[in-house]
């Protein structure tokens, strides 16, 4: 029995050609930057939306929405490039509490003005976090990648500080 294949070689050169040629067209962009939250007070920059406290003692449930703030710097008065806006379901029935991230970073500053990186995954308050990049806007248009960010323990009382490391290809 005869095998007939309907592909020429050179259509699989071509597909060759332009996997490679979008592959070295893309640039690779490290970021390095703070988050800053404001979670108590009266200039908070997170509200629970949804509170299941009362019928579950973990907070399992619980939706918060934000628009923190994305500066240069740990120090509250570093520069401001922009802002992390988004939700944050709590996902964890038990032990550790963990949440669901979804935030768009939006860049309103500096090389990346007018540019957002959308970012989705899990967040605990302990320990590196990694989270992938989904995609973007403007200079980081089908942006794909990865975050790392850690907590830092010598933030202010009522905020939260996160050192953030994203690693962008676009």
């Amino acid at each position: 029995m005869a095998y007939y294949c309907s592909f020429k070689p050179s259509l699989l050169f071509l597909l060759f050609f332009m996997a490679t040629a979008q592959a070295r067209d893309s640039i690779t962009t490290h970021l390095h930057f703070f988050f800053h939250e404001q979670y108590s007070g009266p200039n908070a920059t997170v509200i629970t939306v949804v509170n299941s406290t009362t019928s579950n003692p973990g907070g399992f449930g619980s939706i918060s929405v934000a628009d923190d703030e994305l500066r240069e710097g740990s120090s509250v008065d570093s520069k401001l490039i922009g802002r992390a806006q988004g939700i944050a379901p709590v996902v964890s029935q038990s032990g550790q509490t963990a949440f669901l991230v979804l935030l768009d970073f939006v860049f309103t500053d500096g090389e990346y003005n007018g540019s957002s990186l959308m970012v989705v995954g899990r967040a605990t308050l302990g320990g590196a976090t990694e989270r992938s990049i989904i995609g973007g806007t403007g200079k980081f248009r089908m942006a794909r990648g990865y975050t790392i960010n850690t907590f830092l323990s010598d933030a202010p009382a009522g905020r939260l500080i996160a050192e953030y490391d994203a690693y962008i290809v676009h």
